[in-house]
């Protein structure tokens, strides 16, 4: 053949690519021989290999392709999860802690620098963070890990998590069941779960539905030493607190949700779902024994029973094509009901008893609606997003003089958005968008007119990115602009008993908390740099201060003064080497913080405090995939002592984690996994925070040391067809994280 093209349609965006041909070739004398091409592809696309006119005909042609596992996409990181050794890490829960950008702390994600992000599976958000844990691995396409999300994601959103799964083909019916058994070794805490996904596909129209049980138990220590400097009679007082409290939860429950996808045709699908989730036993046993220099022992025990009569959410979406003009239409609704009744027995100084009733419902509507269309060289993206949340909560105390509440929270979130991506070609792709956010905010008390308060503000949010490859190094440079509003726990003015000399508050006065960020990513082969300059404004964060002159001391929630500056950088290797597959991660964080507080021990009757050591981790992922689909990993993670934010970090943690997992059948369609985790004890970090005329350290013992088995088993797999992706997401959040 005088010329062979071969189109390489499914390496489009590959930018770096090793391609190896090899021709076998027949000559007159009806022998094969062997010639081979070695060609380097280094640029931003690859088209076609072409090869050089030769009198021999080709037999066959072999190409084979040697993709990086994590590339540069404009302001996110891209990590191949099908063909690599992260698609056997159990849950996506495990699998995400070795995604170059994210870090596990304790049992939760984060994105590093970044806090805690937003998850997307195939577009639809996230509403269960238990959902990481139910997801396979196996299933896994791809991860997007956004460090800076754009115009299209609400002010408040620090990073997104987009997931996507393998697409599946086939029709008919088919399920996948999970069941697992955690052990804790110190407390014997046995804590089942089994999960059961069933789908069924017929044409264009797909049902799915799910079923997960659950149970679990948690154990944590806390020793609690503490000083308060009070003025007694041109005297200065110290009240010294030495307490140690005893945690155990206890939970159970019931979730599940169904749903439908119809594909209408190539440019129309809808589709609806609704999931409830049911904790039907939940309970904390707390047990605070204190010593101090006033009153001599304090011992108490509180049991506390939560109750959700309901929490449903459901979302509909319509994903549609008109021409060149793409439509993306989420409605989103959410209630839920909580009531918990605490009692407090006080065997020491006194005997006396309390009860502390409070109660909460919410209910949200939400949608969002986001157009684009293609423009010169680019995309222009346009939208709004609205949100519509009410929340009411109550308590109450008996046998103890703390105030009543009741009070009533409306909230209504109106923005839009607009944004434009370009590709430059040799000048890199550009992109830019703002966001404008309308926010109402109405807080009633019920009890006291006095207190409510209602107020809007106006803010625009701007974000910048330019991102380009120098040779074999991708590179992107991004600015954005964020908000940070407090939770709806964070606003509430009831006030919380902890024990005799500690009560504990919200404030609904609070201040929403901006901040700036510059970062800078640089990514070559298996290598990627990620750096990160931040300022915050009205920082939301938790100091105590003095409720009466007796040294009781009130935990408030309150905005920072003085702005807030931290820096982040950190460095990911995540090579392959045979059957031997690491993933490294070193990098630290500084934040500079400077705090003035009251203090009678000084001559001026104030102490000016600062946070500025630098904190350093390291994640030491080790991954080896043997034959027969065996797989042995031994992972660390390791953080050392620092400040973070007004909180000095005064132990290092170590988490040391040991898996093997054997698989079977056709596609792995069933695996055994048997892991134990936390081996040193030592997962868990002290803490103390100075305050001037208040000092407290806190050392903690958590129950993580335990030992895990799961068997997975899969029949007829099918990826559900499901686009919608979710409606006022941030509201979702704060709801959330207020229970």
């Amino acid at each position: 053949m005088e010329k062979l093209k071969m189109t390489m349609t499914a390496m489009m965006a590959v930018t770096m690519m090793s391609l190896h041909v090899q021709a076998h070739n027949v000559g007159e004398s009806g022998k094969n021989s062997k010639r081979s091409k070695f060609v380097v592809a280094a640029g931003e696309k690859v088209d076609s290999v072409m090869t050089i006119a030769d009198h021999e005909m080709l037999q066959e042609v072999t190409v084979k392709a040697q993709m990086p596992k994590t590339k540069l996409s404009g302001n996110s990181m891209i990590t191949t999860i099908k063909g690599t050794t992260l698609a056997q890490s159990g849950s996506v829960l495990e699998m995400l802690a070795k995604v170059p950008g994210m870090t596990a702390k304790g049992d939760e994600l984060e994105v590093l620098g970044k806090g805690t992000p937003i998850y997307y599976i195939n577009g639809r958000k996230m509403l269960d963070k238990d959902e990481l844990k139910r997801l396979r691995s196996e299933e896994i396409l791809s991860v997007e890990v956004i460090t800076n999300p754009g115009a299209d994601y609400d002010a408040t959103v620090p990073a997104v998590v987009r997931i996507k799964t393998i697409r599946r083909h086939g029709e008919g019916f088919g399920f996948d069941f999970i069941a697992d058994n955690s052990q804790e070794l110190t407390r014997g805490f046995t804590d089942p779960s089994s999960t059961l996904n069933l789908r069924y596909r017929h044409n264009n129209l797909d049902f799915f539905g799910m079923v997960n049980y659950w149970r679990w138990d948690n154990s944590n220590n806390f020793r609690i030493k503490q000083s308060t400097f009070l003025t007694d009679h041109g005297h200065i007082k110290n009240i010294l607190q030495n307490s140690h409290v005893c945690d155990d939860w206890h939970g159970q429950g019931l979730n599940y949700n169904l749903g439908f996808n119809l594909q209408i045709n190539e440019q129309h699908s809808l589709g609806a779902r609704l999931e409830s989730y049911n904790q039907f036993k939940s309970y904390d046993d707390m047990t605070v024994e204190s010593e101090n220099n006033l009153i001599g022992q304090d011992y108490s025990h509180q049991d506390s029973h939560s109750h959700y009569p309901y929490h449903w959410r459901a979302n509909t979406y319509y994903n549609g094509q008109v021409g060149k003009l793409n439509i993306d239409l989420n409605i989103d609704f959410l209630t839920q009901k909580e009531s918990l009744d605490n009692r407090i027995d006080v065997i020491l100084p006194a005997e006396s008893m309390m009860d502390q009733r409070s109660k909460s419902s919410s209910r949200l509507w939400a949608a969002k609606l986001v157009l684009d269309y293609p423009l010169w060289k680019g995309k222009l993206q346009a939208g709004s997003e609205m949100s519509f949340a009410k929340r009411k909560s109550g308590s109450s105390m008996t046998n103890y003089p703390l105030p009543s509440n009741d009070s009533r929270v409306k909230e209504s979130n109106v923005a839009a958005f607009v944004a434009y991506q370009a590709n430059l070609q040799q000048w890199g792709m550009v992109n830019a968008g703002l966001r404008y956010e309308h926010v109402g905010f109405d807080y009633t008390d019920l009890l006291e007119s006095k207190n409510s308060i209602k107020r809007s503000q106006d803010e625009f949010f701007p974000n910048f990115s330019w991102s380009k490859q120098f040779g074999q190094i991708q590179t992107s440079l991004a600015y954005t602009m964020k908000t940070v509003r407090p939770n709806y726990s964070s606003l509430n003015d009831c006030i919380v008993y902890i024990n005799s000399f500690t009560l504990q508050q919200g404030d609904s006065k609070l201040k929403n908390a901006t901040m700036q960020e510059v970062s800078v990513n640089a990514r070559y082969k298996w290598l990627n740099l990620y750096v990160a300059y931040e300022r915050r404004n009205n920082t939301i964060t938790q100091v105590p201060m003095a409720y009466d002159d007796a040294g009781v001391m009130l935990l408030k929630q309150t905005n920072l003064t003085d702005p807030v500056r931290n820096l982040t950088c950190f460095l990911s290797a995540n090579p392959t080497w045979g059957v031997y597959s690491p993933s490294w991660t070193i990098g630290g964080q500084k934040y500079w913080n400077t705090m003035q507080f009251d203090d009678p021990r000084t001559a001026t009757g104030k102490k000016e405090v600062t946070y500025t050591k630098p904190i350093f981790f390291f994640d030491l992922n080790n991954t080896f995939r043997l034959k027969h689909s065996w797989q042995l990993e031994a992972n660390a993670n390791i953080v050392t002592k620092g400040d973070v934010l007004n909180y000095r970090i005064t132990s290092t943690a170590c988490k040391l984690h040991f898996v093997v997992q054997k698989c079977w059948l056709k596609n792995d369609a069933l695996c055994v996994r048997a892991s134990i985790s936390d081996v040193l004890q030592r997962s868990i970090q002290d803490v103390a925070q100075d305050c001037g005329f208040f000092y407290a350290e806190q050392t903690t013992r958590s129950r993580n040391h335990r030992v895990a088995l799961s068997i997975r088993y899969t029949f007829n797999e099918s990826k559900s067809k499901y686009k919608g992706t979710g409606a006022g997401q941030a509201e979702l959040e704060r709801m959330e994280s207020s229970n």
